[in-house]
């Protein structure tokens, strides 16, 4: 039977027990003495990690690219939607301002006078005066003979 050594260490001898080289006991495994440790190699990455890795960039930059130029388009729609609106607006009170000034400057009474006494125009009669109703529409019509 093989028999197992081991050395204990009592008392308060135990807290320097790795203080002192001599009285050291050693607890590491012992290899092979004639055994050489193997270097170190540096670890590389594989190409086909650098080449995801490159191909995710990518793939990312390209999706940010294009989403800043959607919203550069989308701010430039809206600014140009903002001016034309701006436009119409003045257009329609020139317009309003226009008829405004034409209204205004026509007179019916002197129209009357011109149509019935120069022209030879006379106003329609009762009996002149035919109404119906159309099916396409509802818009009543008067057509005088």
């Amino acid at each position: 039977m093989a028999r197992h050594t081991t050395a204990y260490v009592y008392g308060n001898a135990a807290r320097n027990m790795y203080a002192d080289p001599a009285r050291r006991i050693d607890r590491e495994p012992t290899g092979n003495p004639h055994r050489r440790p193997k270097p170190h190699r540096k670890k590389r990455a594989d190409k086909v990690s650098v080449l995801l890795i490159v191909l995710t960039f990518a793939i990312a930059f390209s999706i940010c690219y294009y989403y800043l130029r959607l919203q550069f388009s989308s701010t430039y729609l809206s600014k140009t939607v903002v001016r034309l609106e701006n436009e119409v607006l003045e257009i329609e009170k020139d317009n309003s301002n226009e008829l405004q000034a034409l209204e205004e400057n026509v007179d019916l009474n002197a129209i009357y006078k011109k149509a019935t006494k120069e022209l030879g125009m006379s106003s329609a009669t009762s009996d002149q005066i035919y109404t119906y109703e159309s099916k396409k529409s509802t818009q009543v019509r008067l057509h005088n003979h």
